[in-house]
Parts: C-alpha cells; structure tokens; sequence
C-alpha cells in the first residue's frame, strides 16, 4: 500500500474493538510477513475476560501471532491515573520490539483512554530519545554506560475513532483537520467482509460498534472511503485542547481536559531543579 509504515510496528490499542478502526492496516502488514504486535491498556470494563478473548480472535482472523499481543488489563477509565506505569511498561516493551512504528488512538477527545494512549506513547518516545542522545553523547566523550540500550526513534502514527469537531453528535473515522498529510489504507471487497466479521466478533460491543459505524459519515461499516491514518506531530502539546469547547468525554465522563493538560504537562515537562 501507499506510504507503508516501516516494520516493526505496534499497535497501542485503549479497549478491546479499537483494533477495528485499523484493522485493514494490520492485515496488510501481517499479509506481508511483517513483524506486528499489538498492546491492549485496559480489560474493557464490564465483561474484561470475554473481550480479551473477542480480541484474540479478531488478531487471529486479521492474521497477527499470538506471540506478539500483550495486555496490561488495567481499568477501563483509569488509564491516566497509571499514566507513568504505562510509559514504563511500554518503554520496556519498546526495547525488546525495537518498533519503527507506533500506532494509536487519535489525540481527539472522544475518550479520555484513546487519548492517553497516544500521550503514553508520545511520552515513551520522548523518554527513549533522550535516552539515545546521551548514550550517543557518552559514547562520543568515551564514556561508558553499559545500562543504556539506545533504540531506533518510532514514527508516532495516530487513527481517528470519533469525536465531535465540528459535530451535533460524533464524527466516526474521522480525524479532525490538521497539519500532517493523511495517508489512505485502500479497502477493497475483502477488507469490507474483514469489517464485517470483526463486527461479529465484538459481540460484547455489538450495542457500540454499530450504531457508531451506522453515524453519517461513518465509513467503518458501509466501506466508502479508505482507512486513514497520519503521523503525529513531534511538537504536539497535550495540555492544550485538540479542537475548541467541550470534548466528547466530557459529555459521558467525569474526566475534564483540565485534568488530562496537568498530567500531560507533568509527564512530558522535565521536574524542575531543587
């Protein structure tokens, strides 16, 4: 396809069905023999084991090994409390995977998990990178760090679920207007049978997935347009909003930006000197 993403690549998923949104994108690249894996954050709330479970079978129909998913089951809502355990765990998960690139939720405010995803991600990069500068600085004054294992810098990638940009209710697939050019994963007839059969899988998500796909504007279900993803600016502040008034999980949460922008800000900010 167009604009392939360099291998290996891991897809950073909030929930269990987030995967249907790219799922045409990991097909391609597991069809290809590429190295794929895949890291679920939460159980999904109620019914945690089943979806786990409706996750595997949907990475097993879209062809990724099964060696190569990984679960942090943490609670559905709770991601950005155990914002820094995430980032540890995935930075440990990025020197043994050595990705060239990362794929995750858009930064869009549709669900305060999506966005913290793709902040766990933004962060680890950033942590990883400095990592590699001072191993490089170390090793050119002839120092010696043997603890340091620098890695190739990832490629953040984003892909939209909803959100309400510009929207009476949600927009489905998605993303809202940016700067960064949006690359298109063809979808052809049997991608669109893919779709429709990973529907069925999340059957637990049946009452969510569908009527979302079924929003217009929606091209999950119906397959008009292609899949989209970008990638995300290396300069994108998480402490300020991703688009005007109030976000879509402000509306069915307790979680207000304010609250995410001070964690962000925190977690990416080095602490100030005693």
């Amino acid at each position: 396809m167009p604009g392939t993403p360099k291998t290996p690549a891991l897809f950073l998923f909030a929930h269990h069905d987030d995967e249907f949104f790219i799922a045409v994108t990991m097909r391609r690249l597991a069809a290809a023999r590429l190295p794929v894996a895949a890291l679920w954050l939460t159980r999904g709330g109620l019914h945690g084991d089943r979806r786990e479970a409706e996750s595997r079978q949907a990475m097993e129909l879209i062809g990724v090994d099964p060696s190569s998913l990984h679960f942090l089951r943490l609670a559905d809502g709770r991601s950005l409390d155990n914002l820094e355990d995430i980032v540890e765990r995935l930075m440990r998960l990025m020197r043994e995977l050595k990705p060239a690139s990362i794929f995750t939720p858009a930064f869009e405010g549709g669900h305060p998990d999506h966005d913290t995803a793709q902040l766990a991600a933004a962060v680890a990069i950033r942590r990883m990178s400095k990592v590699v500068s001072q191993t490089a600085s170390e090793n050119q004054s002839g120092a010696e760090n043997p603890g340091a294992q620098p890695i190739h810098k990832p490629t953040l990638y984003e892909f939209p679920l909803y959100n309400r940009s510009g929207a009476r209710l949600l927009r489905v697939g998605e993303f809202i207007p940016g700067t960064t050019e949006i690359k298109q994963t063809p979808v052809r007839l049997q991608d669109r049978l893919l779709k429709r059969r990973l529907a069925v899988i999340f059957r637990s998500q049946r009452a969510i997935i569908w009527p979302l796909t079924g929003l217009r504007g929606g091209p999950m279900m119906v397959h008009v347009k292609d899949e989209p993803y970008r990638q995300v600016p290396a300069s994108r502040d998480y402490a300020v909003r991703p688009y005007p008034g109030r976000l879509a999980y402000e509306y069915y949460t307790s979680v207000r930006f304010q609250h995410f922008a001070g964690i962000a800000a925190r977690a990416i900010l080095p602490p100030a000197p005693p």
